[in-house]
């Protein structure tokens, strides 16, 4: 089946309201276009990704239309963008690093800086920069999570002199859930002094309190701790391709020395007016949560297993071989993502996306859990 465009499933800008439910959302969002391409002859439910699917703010809609007429020339000077996103987080300049997504800045400096050795991270957790470094030799040792959540206590004894870097996704990816704060700052403040440690907040704007919970202070103090974030998932422009680090000059240095272009013109711009956009981000936060809500509902109809999320998706257990339940609701038009760890062999995670995708899902999830046979 051909998969669509997801702004053709979002429906009218009432059902989409209603999902919001409140004022404030009301007036943050503005319905996005139906698609002309209604005569296509299928769709998909595009679960498989970690999307805010309504996309960006207003500003940063009317952004994107003013930058054509900067699409003939490149984004030569990026001071402005990091000078704002500094200016956040009470940083230095030369503390900031832009990126196309924040991937791409995971992806360069994880090869980088643990070429010769291995990185350490928990399982199971967000692996795509990872499986990039291996395919250029580079290990990643991986610690089981403990009831859900990282186990301190073996990620300190899994360090050997080979470890050259430790990665964190908070709030973590699949699971959905916060890394316990306290606990994150005391292993950086061990850790650190020996070998980097990455902290990946691409959802960090979903964490409750966020502004307390990120790790930036960290860098501020002049840790080797760098914090990747995004505008792709809470902002909504995974198409646009923005993300930044926060770290110590050093490494702002390094990432620069990897990446081979620009920023596009387009993302760019729209970035600049989304950072601390805070009646988009309220309203973002809302509308998420419905999602994450809605999904939990279709889960407790089926009595399934589910955690509670603070990130664009939930992680499920079918109770049934999670490769064999990914076939059988593609059979029916909705992708799902697994991760490979035995130790979560019926769990699958479902991305948040629009009403129209969710209804997929609860229409598609009661024939894929027939079809398969239960562990």
């Amino acid at each position: 089946m051909e998969t669509v465009k997801r702004r053709a499933l979002l429906g009218g800008s009432a059902t989409m309201l209603t999902l919001l439910g409140t004022q404030q959302a009301r007036s943050a969002f503005a319905a996005p276009p139906t698609s002309p391409s209604s005569s296509m002859p299928s769709r998909r439910a595009r679960l498989e990704v970690t999307e805010n699917p309504f996309g960006p703010a207003p500003a940063a809609r009317r952004a994107i239309e003013q930058s054509v007429s900067f699409a003939p020339y490149y984004v030569e000077d990026e001071t402005e963008l990091r000078l704002r996103i500094a200016g956040q987080e009470t940083l230095s300049r030369d503390q900031v690093a832009l990126s196309n997504g924040s991937l791409d800045a995971l992806s360069l400096l994880t090869c980088d800086i643990a070429r010769g050795g291995t990185v350490l991270a928990p399982h199971p957790t967000y692996v795509t920069h990872l499986n990039y470094a291996a395919r250029r030799g580079i290990e990643t040792v991986y610690v089981p999570l403990r009831e859900h959540q990282i186990d301190f206590v073996e990620m300190r004894r899994a360090i050997t002199p080979a470890t050259r870097m430790v990665y964190f996704c908070n709030p973590n990816n699949p699971t959905g859930q916060m890394i316990d704060h306290e606990a994150l700052i005391g292993f950086c403040r061990d850790v650190a002094p020996r070998c980097p440690v990455v902290i990946d907040e691409a959802y960090y704007e979903l964490l409750p309190d966020y502004q307390r919970m990120t790790l930036s202070p960290l860098v501020r103090e002049g840790l080797d701790v760098i914090v990747a974030r995004t505008f792709s998932k809470v902002y909504g422009m995974a198409g646009l391709r923005i993300g930044y680090i926060l770290a110590r000059p050093e490494r702002v240095k390094q990432l620069y020395s990897l990446t081979t272009t620009s920023r596009n013109q387009p993302g760019y711009r729209a970035a600049l007016v989304s950072l601390g956009d805070l009646e988009y981000l309220q309203a973002a936060q809302t509308y998420l949560t419905q999602c994450r809500e809605k999904i939990y509902r279709v889960c407790e109809t089926h009595q399934l297993k589910y955690l509670k999320s603070v990130g664009t998706f939930v992680y499920v257990d079918t109770e049934r071989p999670a490769l064999a339940m990914r076939d059988a609701l593609a059979r029916h038009a909705v992708d799902i993502r697994v991760f490979d760890d035995a130790r979560y062999p019926g769990w699958i995670r479902i991305g948040t996306a629009t009403p129209a995708e969710l209804d997929m899902l609860a229409e598609a999830l009661p024939k894929a859990l027939a079809e398969v046979r239960m562990l």
